[in-house]
């Protein structure tokens, strides 16, 4: 029972670590167009846009995709180029997309990439809609 405890302890008095989300100014489009080469990582903006309460979706909601790490190293890469944020609540990761950011650094981008991304055939898709919570 001690050690459980102390583990219990030792867990809680961790800080949370900072999850890195570039500045909009330091998002460049040869990022954004080489994240979203990936189709992975392009059904995966798809899923979020569709989503009316993004900030809200879980990264376990993805689980059709890809396997747990692959996923893990796919959000990484659209944080990373600026198109996600991520966000840490207890031991869950939300993910919405930077849509206000992107608008204003490449208007018009983001819409046209979604647009021609749901034309797409080929595009990995979820089966039902974004788990949201």
């Amino acid at each position: 029972m001690k050690l459980v405890r102390s583990v219990a302890i030792s867990y809680l008095g961790q800080a949370m670590k900072t999850v890195f989300h570039p500045d909009i100014d330091d998002i460049a489009a040869a990022d954004v167009f080489a994240a979203l080469a990936d189709p992975i990582r392009l059904g995966i903006l798809v899923a979020l846009a569709d989503v009316p309460e993004v900030d809200k979706a879980r990264c376990n909601s993805f689980s059709e995709l890809a396997s747990a790490s692959l996923l893990s190293y796919h959000f990484a890469k659209l944080r990373e180029a600026g198109i996600t944020r991520s966000r840490v609540e207890g031991t869950s990761r939300y993910l919405s997309i930077r849509r206000e950011d992107l608008d204003r650094r490449f208007p018009g981008l983001l819409d046209s990439v979604l647009e021609t991304a749901r034309r797409d055939p080929n595009l990995p898709r979820l089966s039902g809609p974004l788990t949201v919570s």
